[in-house]
């Protein structure tokens, strides 16, 4: 195998993990990372709990009221559903209020050093 036929791969930070792309020719590594770039940021855009004018969001602020969403949105809340279904609730969307009551209100990449503590448990004086 020559090292033009090697699969060539980068990981890079996105959506507070960590992305990792393969490919099996290195040659289009810059086209599949800028597919794959585009993808996550529609992702953020529409699914991110820290943003503002995401769609979550959006819908959150709505408070049940109908709301049109994307097609995108749409399949990430099916699949986060799905998730739920089949790990019998261990994986859960619906735990947003209860993570925030937690502290977990900003980016990991926003936390300052001074600003982690404890846990603090939910309903906990």
């Amino acid at each position: 195998m020559t090292a033009a036929t090697r699969p060539a791969s980068l990981s890079f930070p996105a959506l507070g993990t960590t992305a990792s792309l393969l490919v099996a020719d290195p040659d289009g590594m810059d086209a599949a990372r800028q597919v794959l770039e585009a993808e996550l940021s529609a992702v953020d855009a529409a699914c991110s709990r820290f943003r503002r004018d995401s769609e979550l969001s959006r819908a959150n602020a709505a408070a049940g009221a109908p709301r049109h969403v994307s097609a995108l949105f749409a399949e990430a809340l099916d699949v986060a559903l799905l998730a739920a279904e089949v790990t019998d609730g261990v994986v859960d969307p619906t735990v947003g209020t209860a993570v925030n009551a937690l502290g977990y209100d900003v980016t990991f990449a926003a936390l300052r050093p001074q600003d982690v503590g404890p846990v603090r448990l939910a309903g906990a004086t």
